[in-house]
């Protein structure tokens, strides 16, 4: 049981049928009854891929997405009762230290980073919850740089910028002021927190973690500015991204936030390392519409890597939907082949296979509740899993078919350079 957090005391999940049958997303946090993922129904004629209507010679597509709230990810979240004032709180905090104005803070709320780790770590005490809300401003804003700003093309200095955070975490370090970088400075102190409250063995996870994410990103720096523009294989798409994604050190800050003890010697055990990876690929597999249209030199992702193999939109839906099934499978199969160690290391490991979970459960949950994927539409497509494609968004080639089927509305905040 985590800090703070009695026998007794609960998460709030209350239910609400008007939320419930609402067709567009609430503004506040989804705190209702979650569509049943067995409700599932469309109309007596309708097949995958179905068309209808016509306009200009073009027709409407209707396409089937997979069922991402099954097996594991069937369970109700619970949210941190702690979710309001941490969000208020950490809102208010991050739009000061970057120095931003009321607009830009409106925005960034609206994100609700807050939300998402609200269920990464719903019985962590309010301390622990507002490191995990200040850890996701810190790599989000990190990412952005290299995904859109100038660390995407620039290798040296995306090198600089890893050592640097990599140091931060040394003891010989010296401590960073806000103003010389306002992200790193962020990073500092989710470290130094982690410090007071774990011992050296997460600390030295929580370093490992991050190398991991630090390598990927390099990796992808790399492809970028040597000017690769193949679309990989599924197989590489996902070894790379499983990477760049923060899902590993994200686990690491589940484990500080519930003071989930694993043994190094366990931890690296394959088992624990295949939660680890199959909670990847499931977050990477739920974010099924994630094609930005603003994301300058990419212009893949799953669903256009099928494509550009000879297969449809619906293809690249349907194996996703087999991919997600055989992680889910691959995780019963984890589970039943995983060694006992005795009472009180298998209770740690079991509290770490739920830190997994609600990884990947955060994610599909916090999507849909923020309007990630398809904004006020994702509620009734989540109950339907019909996805209506208008025949105006269809341009003829992949990358700009798929750049107006799979929008994303852009609710990420860039960050200029500090």
């Amino acid at each position: 049981m985590a800090p703070g957090v009695s026998e007794g005391s609960q998460a709030l999940n209350p239910s609400s049928e008007s939320a419930r049958l609402s067709v567009s997303l609430p503004s506040g946090p989804p705190f209702h009854k979650s569509y049943d993922s067995g409700s599932f129904s469309l109309p007596s004629d309708f097949t995958n891929e179905t068309t209808s209507g016509s306009h200009d010679g073009k027709e409407d597509k209707i396409l089937v997405i997979p069922d991402l709230f099954s097996s594991i990810m069937a369970v109700e979240p619970v949210v941190n009762p702690n979710y309001f004032k941490v969000k208020s709180k950490g809102d208010a905090w991050i739009q000061w230290v970057m120095g931003k104005d009321r607009d830009w803070g409106q925005k960034n709320s609206r994100v609700d980073f807050c939300y998402m780790n609200s269920i990464w770590a719903p019985y962590a005490d309010e301390d622990a919850l507002r490191m995990g809300l200040d850890w996701q401003q810190w790599i989000f804003h990190l990412d952005d740089q290299f995904d859109e700003g100038h660390l995407k093309w620039d290798l040296a200095a995306a090198e600089d910028e890893i050592e640097a955070h990599m140091a931060i975490m040394t003891d010989t370090h010296r401590p960073l002021r806000m103003e010389d970088n306002r992200i790193r400075w962020i990073f500092q102190l989710c470290w130094v927190r982690l410090k007071n409250r774990c011992g050296p063995e997460l600390q030295q996870r929580w370093r490992d973690m991050h190398r991991r994410y630090f390598d990927g990103l390099i990796d992808q720096v790399k492809q970028t500015s040597n000017g690769q523009t193949s679309a990989p294989s599924v197989h590489e798409y996902m070894d790379m991204r499983r990477r760049t994604i923060g899902v590993y050190p994200a686990i690491t800050l589940a484990e500080y936030s519930h003071n989930v003890k694993v043994p190094s010697h366990v931890f690296e055990h394959p088992s624990i390392q295949d939660f680890m990876l199959n909670t990847a690929d499931m977050i990477l597999l739920q974010v099924i519409f994630s094609f930005s249209v603003k994301a300058q030199g990419v212009d893949h992702n799953l669903i256009t890597i099928i494509q550009k193999q000879g297969g449809t939109a619906q293809d690249g839906l349907d194996k996703i939907g087999q991919m997600l099934n055989d992680c889910y499978k691959r995780w019963y199969e984890t589970l039943a082949n995983m060694p006992i160690w005795g009472e009180v290391i298998d209770r740690e490991v079991l509290r770490f296979v739920d830190c997994c979970r609600n990884a990947a459960l955060g994610n599909i949950h916090w999507s849909f509740k923020t309007g990630r994927y398809l904004e006020a539409e994702g509620v009734a497509v989540r109950e339907t899993r019909a996805l209506h494609i208008p025949a105006e968004a269809l341009r003829g080639d992949c990358s700009d078919e798929m750049a107006n089927l799979y929008k994303l509305e852009d609710e990420a905040v860039h960050v200029d350079p500090v």
